[in-house]
């Protein structure tokens, strides 16, 4: 069954590169047309200068997107900065499942790799056309994206100096929540931040360049409530706080989207286009507003709202736990037509603590979440019967590269942290098998 719903994806996919390569010149004529008049509001002399007082040609651009950019977004977004004679040179890079952390160094995303398609749009010097490297789902009849390494800012700011940064990303944040539905402020917020003040903070430290930040929040997504995209957006800006803008897409493409997904959050085609056509909109009337060379480097001028406090330290999930526990409740799978674009998913399982063997535990219960998926192949978890004792040895699941993975846990316990087995976490295929 499952190949016959990636071949449906593929499909899907196929139609996007289609409609991508057949309108090509008209897009490239409409861009022109629609933003050459506002261009005139930002001026060659005003392009920025490098750290030796000497004029560049123009300001420099880096979008990160992930899995919703390799719907449409990014290759349009990247399309409409190319045209704009002010830019000098504009880079690309959308990598399926990543989250904010992905593209630091720092662990445990720093050797990290999307499973489930990449695409690169690089300025070349001396060249009007970019050079691409596109592999996602679409390449090819029946073959899966092969695995890359997920491109880090620590060197993208180093090696092209930009000026501004796009980064459109959210919607592997949601499975944070457990049931997609409620927020708990204190314990959302925390977790939230372990993601965001990271990158926001590696964005605006010296030595980087950037002057300006646009964050994209995620459109509307029909698998979590407004509460929880709310609450995601209203974290977001309070950890960017004056070091960037972030745009809220829900107002600018309306939701059900007439080319959706069966997952019910990712879709292609005309509303794909209008999103990433007002999010240009946005971002070049901003920097129309002032020139970009009056602006000096964020690191300079506008640290985040939390720029007082550290990174936030390790958490002590770091710590392991062994125990005897009955298994008491077994959630069912995310369904396959409702995983792809994505290779990988957990699912929940409840077990009664028995005896804790080593560490700290004092729950009665256990949340454990085990692989279901793994480049799409499911695992066996038909072995774990609801009635029986196992000895698990297991850590919590925050900050592992598992965190963010598409979940399913129907226990309704909120209250429970969600662990892994130590055996479980180390198939990551994105660290370990792919590496």
């Amino acid at each position: 069954m499952w190949r016959q719903l990636e071949r449906n994806f593929y499909s899907m996919a196929v139609a996007c590169v289609v409609l991508w390569s057949g309108s090509g010149v008209l897009f490239a004529q409409f861009t022109r047309a629609a933003a050459q008049p506002d261009h005139a509001a930002l001026s060659k002399r005003d392009a920025p200068q490098d750290e030796t007082g000497r004029a560049r040609n123009g300001m420099t651009v880096v979008i990160l997107g992930d899995s919703l950019a390799l719907c449409g977004f990014g290759k349009r977004l990247d399309a409409h900065f190319r045209q704009m004679p002010e830019v000098e040179s504009t880079f690309t890079y959308m990598a399926c499942g990543t989250n904010p952390l992905s593209w630091l160094k720092e662990k445990p995303y720093a050797s990290i790799k999307t499973q489930c398609g990449f695409w690169s749009i690089e300025s070349v010097a001396e060249s009007n056309e970019p050079r691409e490297l596109q592999d996602s789902y679409g390449m090819g009849r029946r073959s899966s994206p092969k695995p890359h390494p997920v491109p880090k800012l620590e060197d993208i700011l180093a090696q092209f100096q930009p000026d501004v940064l796009v980064i459109q990303t959210g919607t592997n944040l949601f499975d944070l929540f457990p049931d997609r539905k409620s927020v708990r402020p204190n314990r959302d917020g925390s977790a939230l931040r372990k993601y965001v003040l990271p990158f926001v903070l590696k964005a605006v430290r010296s030595p980087s360049p950037l002057r300006k930040i646009y964050w994209v929040a995620s459109p509307t997504s029909g698998r979590v409530s407004k509460i929880v995209q709310d609450f995601v957006v209203d974290q977001v800006r309070a950890d960017l706080g004056k070091a960037g803008t972030v745009i809220d897409s829900r107002t600018l493409v309306s939701y059900p989207y007439h080319h959706m997904e069966p997952d019910h959050e990712h879709f292609l085609g005309t509303d794909m286009d209008e999103w990433a056509d007002k999010v240009f909109a946005m971002i070049q009337q901003d920097l129309s507003s002032q020139p970009l060379t009056s602006l000096k480097p964020l690191c300079e001028s506008a640290p985040p709202a939390a720029a007082e406090l550290t990174t936030p330290s390790e958490s002590p999930a770091e710590q392991t736990v062994s125990v005897t526990a009955r298994l008491v409740f077994k959630s069912k799978p995310v369904p396959l037509d409702q995983l792809l674009p994505y290779q990988e998913s957990l699912v929940g399982f409840v077990y009664d603590i028995k005896k804790v063997l080593a560490g700290q535990y004092t729950a009665q219960q256990i949340l454990v979440m085990h692989p279901a998926h793994i480049r799409l192949a499911r695992q066996p978890l038909r072995k774990y019967r609801v009635g029986r004792t196992y000895k698990l040895q297991v850590r919590q699941l925050e900050g592992t590269p598992w965190d963010t993975i598409k979940r399913k846990d129907d226990s309704g316990l909120l209250d429970l942290e969600p662990y892994i087995r130590l055996e479980d976490e180390s198939k990551y295929p994105g660290e370990n098998r792919a590496n």
